[in-house]
């Protein structure tokens, strides 16, 4: 069969096809109720993508400007129109959605703007929509490469509303658009070092007042004066809480002229809003009670309508409206959710029955499986799909989700947003096993086999359609048994595919990470797929030496893929598989299922995996493997002991190589393990963990004793003598563990860093700033006044580079003349985030600032201090401006962003923030790099 015209049959009535890939890796898939099926089409299947002549895609617009933004919008209008990434951050409710879609609107000089709704949407997931908009080419997801060369000369703006990724992916979302430029809303600050940060504090008191009037739909009454500044001192000028207040509005007890409803005093609120959801009736009752169910989720006022037995759209839009004003629930775009802090918890009495939330389940799993409903329905609702399973099977029918999730897994694949497809995935596993139902569980297992290759995760995808193909003999199922092996054999006879622009940092690069956090995920076994760090360090004796990315293999150049030839071998990503160990949680299985299978090979550290079969199971449990590039010695070599010790709170490992040192408890969901292995000496090979599915969010794997320095996110091992590895994760709850992996592989590595940074964000824009540190060495800084005729505006920056462990007195001296007065500079200092402010977060309002007529200066703000000690443990992030009347809007900027953050350490070895072209820093533990237990630092990712 030509490699081209490679094709799995298909059974039933399609429900869609779509082409994933690029280069040569282009997969054409077919999508149907029982499975999806991969035909490898190569280059010439590959569609052409059409550019759009008009690049658009706007929200609906804004009846009226946001109140009292003036200042941010346009802060924020000057960065997108400058081509600088912008960011504005804040709590829920406090308008930040509204001040960008305004400003979305006011944005020129462009190839074209695509807003996109960001919630619940990981970064590979939103680079698709912009593909989506700005090229026709239904059914087609392209491969990362492919789509950065299609996108890389756009000058798009790319505006997101409510951003719900880790630093690190908003960086990849940056590189997406290297020419245009990405502007967003998210709850957590975000942009570090680069872009305009700007931070949402509460609105001013004559703002307050008007959107009190706005929300009455009246001029506030005389009476109401005192009440509209008690409501504004009470809620800090939160936009959210003022619109609530102004929704519980009560009539006049004193004869008010045309019964007006008068706005309620702070301590009624509380009570008038108990009272209020207490009265929901109808609609509104169960609107609020089925957001609740999945809390998280979000739904459109169609899907909601189908919720709710017996409402008409029309009625749920009208209770949408209703608990919108009562702030209970949010509205963005078309889609609502329940909001953070709905004023306390909700009435017992809004609780659904189960019965309730089992015909729910039933009518959603009618919608979901309709052939009319959209593939970008159902991934948009994927959190309440996956919710709403979870929910209905606690109440005891984890069947119901059975059904749902299977109903929506092919539509949502055909959406091409593999995030959502994941998450359908995933929750089909859990509601499987909790269900017992074996043939539910082969299916998902297939599906994400499927959905691990797209991604060019070619050991799970084996892994998993092992699996299956193991579960469907053992249920008398040989048509699903050959399709899952067939599965399997295509890729191990055949190239990887180049990650679509879905692989996200999930993907197995071949470079020895470790970071794989696919459910089920893996890592490709076949000889020659790995060369640890990437580089060639053997001749090319069987599969493909060194160099391949994304987990491609390639031949002796590095540059075209190498086949994998001869049967496939029992251990090897080819052959077929074992299912995975059952989960203890899960139903027992079902008998007949074959044992693993065991490679009786050798110890070599770089021919095999030296726990043979047990890859398999490693790959859907998590594991230690060894792996190799060559095909193995005719003999064997001299072997030298590598140990290998694994402790971590979050997984735990169920097969790991070599004979244990010590007890290794098993059945505790947590590891603190070490074995030893004999391997090959002088050469040289990645050691790693693989998880079975993602670890939280912003932790990952860190490895001590390796070539690459301590600690590092990816391990590579010279067996050159005796050797010891450890291995845990970046969780504070592993903080024991990375202690211990110090000690164990001699402590801190000598290349461990010993300066950290000391970076002053300054404002007092209009002025010479020189600020001086007392360390010895240290120079001063001087910075000039910002120049806003520059096209490109510097960042008015200082940076201190010192020894770790420092004491360091800062003082400033502030001198010239400002521009908006003509004056000469007449304020004092002032600093944020240095060890005399405050250490726990508060609010600062940016126009509570008081203003000292004896003086003619501000006030300072309650976390600004008149000097700055540094105690540098860690480095640190800190502001300054000053009190003078011009520095009024940088103050502020920087009060309320250390009002969130009171102390922003810097991970030990940074020398400086990132230049725009470099990833961000996100936030890490400080133990990682050095610093002390129990706290953030701001350091490089261990993702690489």
């Amino acid at each position: 069969m030509a490699e081209g015209d490679r094709n799995l049959s298909v059974h039933g009535d399609a429900v869609g096809q779509f082409v994933t890939g690029d280069n040569n890796d282009v997969l054409s898939v077919v999508v149907n109720a029982t499975h999806s099926t991969v035909t490898v089409v190569g280059a010439p299947g590959r569609p052409k993508p059409v550019r759009r002549e008009r690049i658009e895609r706007l929200p609906r617009r804004a009846g009226r400007p946001p109140l009292g933004r003036d200042t941010e919008l346009a802060a924020l209008v000057r960065s997108i129109t400058g081509n600088e990434p912008a960011g504005v951050h804040g709590p829920e409710g406090i308008g930040k959605s509204t001040l960008i879609r305004h400003a979305v609107f006011e944005v020129g000089h462009h190839d074209g703007v695509v807003f996109l709704d960001g919630y619940g949407k990981d970064a590979d997931d939103l680079a698709q929509s912009v593909f989506e908009a700005c090229y026709d080419a239904p059914g087609y997801r392209p491969g990362e490469g492919e789509l950065h060369r299609l996108l890389a000369d756009l000058r798009l703006c790319v505006v997101i509303d409510d951003l719900d990724v880790p630093a690190r992916e908003l960086t990849r979302l940056q590189d997406a658009v290297p020419s245009g430029t990405v502007a967003f809303t998210s709850r957590e600050r975000l942009l570090w070092g680069e872009g305009k940060a700007i931070a949402l504090a509460g609105l001013s008191p004559s703002a307050g007042e008007q959107l009190l009037a706005r929300t009455l739909e009246r001029p506030l009454l005389p009476a109401e004066t005192e009440a509209a500044a008690a409501l504004w001192r009470a809620s800090q000028g939160h936009p959210a809480a003022l619109i609530r207040a102004a929704a519980l509005a009560r009539p006049a007890g004193d004869g008010t002229p045309g019964g007006e409803a008068v706005l309620p005093a702070p301590a009624e609120v509380p009570e008038l809003l108990r009272g209020a959801v207490a009265r929901l009736g109808g609609a509104s009752r169960h609107v609020l009670a089925f957001l609740a169910v999945a809390p998280r989720a979000q739904a459109t006022v169609d899907v909601l309508a189908l919720l709710v037995p017996g409402a008409t759209t029309t009625a749920v839009a009208d209770a949408v409206d209703r608990l919108t004003g009562l702030g209970l629930v949010n509205r963005t775009g078309p889609h609502v959710r329940l909001a953070g802090d709905p004023g306390g918890p909700l009435p017992e009495g809004l609780a659904l029955t189960p019965q309730q939330v089992a015909a729910a389940t039933t009518r959603l799993t009618g919608w979901a499986a309709d052939r009319r409903t959209p593939p970008a329905a159902l991934a948009d609702h994927s959190l309440l799909i996956a919710g709403l399973a979870e929910t209905v099977g606690r109440a005891g029918w984890p069947d119901l989700g059975v059904a749902l999730t299977r109903a929506a897994a092919p539509g949502t694949a055909c959406s091409l947003r593999w995030g959502a497809w994941d998450r359908i995935i995933g929750r089909g596993l859990a509601s499987a096993r909790q269900a017992g139902d074996e043939r539910a569980h082969a299916y998902f297992t297939y599906e994400s086999g499927v959905r691990s290759w797209l991604t060019g995760k070619r050991g799970a995808a084996a892994a998993a359609f092992g699996a299956a193909a193991a579960a469907w003999h053992a249920l008398g199922d040989p048509a699903g048994a050959a399709l899952a092996e067939g599965a399997q054999a295509q890729i191990a006879s055949g190239p990887a595919p180049s990650p679509g622009s879905g692989s996200g940092t999930d993907t197995d690069t071949g470079a020895g990470t470790g970071t794989d956090t696919d459910p089920g995920t893996g890592t490709d076994t076949g000889a020659g797929t790995d060369t640890s760090s990437g580089t060639d360090t053997s001749p090319d004796t069987g599969g493909g030496g060194g160099g391949a990315e994304h987990g491609t293999d390639a031949g002796p150049s590095g540059s075209e893929p190498a086949p994998h030839h001869g049967p496939a071998h029992p251990g090897d990503a080819g052959a077929p598989t074992s299912p995975p160990p059952p989960d203890p949680q899960a139903p027992a299985p079902g008998p007949g299922l074959p044992a693993p299978p065991v490679d009786p090979g050798g110890l070599s550290l770089f021919a095999k995996v030296i726990i043979g079969g047990s890859l398999i199971t490693a790959a859907s449990f998590g594991g230690v493997i060894v792996l190799g590039s060559g095909s193995g010695p005719a003999e064997t070599p001299p072997t030298v002991p590598l140990h290998v010790h694994v402790a971590t709170n979050l997984f735990e490992v169920r097969d790991m190589p070599g004979t244990a040192e010590s007890a290794c408890p098993s059945g505790t969901g947590k590891t603190d393990c070490t074995k030893v292995s004999q391997v090959a000496r002088g050469e040289r090979g990645p050691v790693r963990v693989i998880p079975a599915g993602p670890l939280p969010q912003g932790v990952s794997l860190v490895y001590w004793g390796c070539e690459e320095d301590s600690p590092s996110s990816s391990c590579t091992v010279r067996a050159d003598r005796e050797r010891t590895v450890c291995a845990t994760t970046t969780s504070p709850d592993d903080e024991a563990a990375r202690r211990d992996c110090m000690q164990r592989t001699a402590g801190r590595s000598p290349t461990a860093p010993q300066t950290v940074l000391v970076a002053v964000q300054l404002g007092a824009e209009d002025f010479e700033v020189t600020v001086t540190p007392d360390t010895p060495g240290a120079r001063p800084c001087v910075q000039p006044p910002l120049d806003l005729k520059a096209s490109a505006p510097p960042k008015r920056e200082c940076a201190f580079v010192v020894p770790l462990n420092t004491k360091m007195n800062l003082t400033a001296k502030i001198t010239g003349t400002a521009r908006s007065f003509s004056r000469p500079f007449d304020g004092e200092p002032e600093w944020f985030g240095c060890d005399e402010g405050p250490t726990t977060p508060g609010a600062a309002d940016p126009n509570a600032r008081g203003f000292d007529e004896s003086t003619g200066r501000q006030e300072p703000y309650p976390n600004g201090t008149k000097t700055c000690t540094l105690n540098l443990t860690t480095g640190r992030y800190i502001g300054l401006s000053s009190t003078d009347l011009s520095d009024g809007g940088s103050t502020a900027a920087l009060a309320g962003a250390f009002a969130q953050l009171p102390r922003v350490h810097i991970a030990p070895g940074v020398t400086a923030l990132p230049k725009p072209e470099e990833a961000a820093l996100q936030r890490v533990p400080c133990s990682t790099f050095g610093g002390p237990e129990g706290i953030e630092c701001l350091g490089p990712s261990t993702h690489r």
